[in-house]
């Protein structure tokens, strides 16, 4: 029988050739337990997750994420970058994701396509390791994987202070804002998209898109209603209210119930000798 540790293959982070992807992996070194935390797992995966979506979105790239591989053994993860208007992988995302994080391990300079957002966003997720674990990121290919280490959190933290702090042109925050759909125009598949217009300022207008078709549903029931979007809502400078939108989820908000005049006639008991105007005068005058 062949020896199954040896044949066994491990996380390696690889896909086909022509397949663009990102890993991240993590290990225990916990003697006592041979898995790794959920809690630790999902956690790190956040931040790793963040810090890639940073980076895409200050390329100027929409892409969708999605898991081309998953493994039990070792708590394995593999994403890959689809635009969501062609729908074909982001190969230059990854690989500028990818040259740039080996740039900052080997030099502790920052890439020129990494800018202080995306390298507050980096150095979040490095120093997010658990503790009794070993967690590496690989690019797709066999024996790539690079073990986020002390070396690698001290290059990251140089490569941040490093890098000027930009004056922002825009920025994006993760939230939701609320507002009455204004244009419909999400109808056809490569213009999933419609604009919020705000309450407290009508003639802003919020370009929102979306990936899910099934928010579709959503749009339709609330129009001319007032929905709550949330997701990543883009800013501009010294400006309250967001532009633009890449929203995950719409919530449509229950409508004020209409009311009548007539339906407010014999509410309130004037008492005798009083008029109205005399009435609401010693309301006033706590008469």
């Amino acid at each position: 029988m062949p020896d199954r540790k040896k044949s066994r293959k491990a996380p390696s982070e690889k896909t086909s050739p022509s397949t663009p992807a990102l890993s991240l992996k993590i290990e225990t070194t916990d003697s006592k337990s041979h898995n790794v935390d959920v809690d630790d797992f999902f956690k790190t995966a956040e931040k790793w997750l963040s810090a890639l979506k940073a980076f895409a979105l200050e390329q100027g790239e929409l892409v969708k994420w999605e898991i081309v591989e998953l493994k039990k053994s070792s708590a394995f993860i593999q994403v890959q970058p689809i635009k969501v208007r062609t729908h074909k992988p982001a190969a230059k995302l990854v690989k500028s994701w990818d040259d740039g994080l080996r740039k900052i391990e080997r030099t502790g300079r920052p890439p020129a396509k990494f800018s202080s957002t995306s390298l507050a966003a980096l150095e979040e997720f490095v120093f997010s390791v658990p503790q009794n674990t070993v967690v590496s990121v690989g690019n797709g290919r066999a024996g790539a994987a690079l073990p986020i280490t002390a070396l690698t959190q001290r290059r990251v933290e140089e490569a941040a202070h490093r890098r000027p702090v930009e004056t922002p042109r825009e920025y994006v925050s993760q939230g939701s804002v609320r507002g009455r759909l204004a244009v419909l125009d999400s109808w056809k598949p490569d213009e999933r998209s419609f604009h919020l217009q705000l309450p407290l300022a009508p003639d802003k207008h919020v370009k929102c898109t979306y990936r899910d078709p099934a928010l579709v549903s959503s749009l339709g029931s609330g129009f001319e209603g007032i929905v709550e979007i949330t997701g990543l809502l883009s800013y501009k400078p010294d400006q309250p209210w967001p532009f633009a939108a890449d929203i995950d989820r719409i919530r449509v908000l229950p409508r004020a119930p209409e009311v009548n005049l007539r339906d407010l006639v014999g509410l309130i008991h004037i008492p005798d000798g009083l008029d109205s105007v005399s009435y609401v005068r010693s309301v006033r005058d706590a008469e």
